[in-house]
């Protein structure tokens, strides 16, 4: 169920409902299907802030259509570096994995980029531990375990504070197996700019969660 008027017409324009003009009637049958009856002013004013909607018409009988598909802010070809580095800063991608994967996202080499940013993640745990050895999966079971961690986030008494060091574990010992490992030794991994930013984004997390882990001597 939606919570409000802009998250039901976002997510009404992501299913494409808005590829062909509606009214407003139409658009508010539609949103109260999802559980969302706003008052009337509330939806008009959503919908004037909506900026992937154009208007055609005038009231009463005024019809709102797409103004772009929903993924085209940030899959169209024709984003300019700008406009990329305008993305990651609102988004606060970590400087390393910006670094790592900036210029080779910007090209358009996306699954390079990922296994980049990945590769740095690992090589961030690597040099915060001053471990040479192990690596990727292995590396990550051992820095981050329960009993004995090298890195921890917390005193580990808890059992909240417990599983987060067990669920952080297993996101990195995940992040290497299934993220990074695939594109460094496969090349049918084809991934989208969208898939890019995803993947960077959950890097990026990770990265931050590397600054903020305690060294256990």
């Amino acid at each position: 169920m939606v919570k409000n008027s802009r998250e039901a017409l976002t997510q009404l324009w992501s299913e494409g409902f808005f590829k062909t003009e509606k009214k407003y009637k139409d658009i508010e049958l539609a949103i109260s299907k999802k559980g969302c009856n706003p008052p009337q002013s509330q939806l008009q004013v959503a919908l004037a802030r909506a900026d992937f909607l154009t208007r055609k018409g005038s009231p009463p009988s005024m019809g709102y259509i797409q103004l772009h598909n929903f993924d085209e802010r940030i899959t169209s070809s024709k984003l300019t570096p700008r406009d990329e580095s305008r993305i990651f800063k609102e988004l606060e991608i970590h400087p390393k994995i910006l670094e790592a994967s900036g210029k080779l996202f910007s090209g358009g080499h996306y699954s390079q980029a990922i296994f980049e940013a990945f590769k740095e993640l690992n090589n961030m745990v690597k040099e915060k531990c001053e471990m040479l050895d192990p690596d990727g999966q292995k590396l990550m079971a051992q820095v981050f375990r329960i009993d004995a961690p090298r890195l921890k986030w917390s005193l580990l008494i808890s059992q909240s504070e417990r599983d987060e060091q067990d669920g952080f574990m297993h996101l990195f010992m995940g992040a290497m197996t299934g993220i990074r490992n695939p594109r460094a030794h496969e090349s049918f991994v084809q991934d989208t700019k969208i898939t890019a930013i995803e993947y960077l984004v959950l890097a990026s997390l990770l990265a931050k969660r590397v600054d903020e882990a305690q060294i256990v001597y």
